[in-house]
């Protein structure tokens, strides 16, 4: 049984027509939440992980998978 998070990356990646891959960051700047970076193939979703093992960052993913739908494309996303 996969999570519904991955079902929502597979469902935008067929939306879309391109790859998407996560990966979580812990920058120095506390107010960057995540990155939209256009690839070669395919879209690196990038998001802040403060705290592992917790899943306050799937507000972040989904709120990255949203503006991935609406194309937007190497984008940064602060608060």
């Amino acid at each position: 049984m996969r999570h519904p998070l991955e079902e929502l990356v597979q469902e935008v990646e067929e939306d879309i027509g391109h790859r998407i891959v996560l990966r979580s960051v812990r920058p120095p700047e506390r107010e960057f939440r995540g990155r939209i970076v256009s690839r070669g193939g395919y879209l690196l979703l990038e998001y802040h992980d403060e705290t592992a093992g917790y899943f306050w960052d799937h507000d972040i993913i989904r709120e990255l998978l949203a503006l991935v739908r609406e194309g937007y494309r190497d984008f940064v996303l602060y608060d």
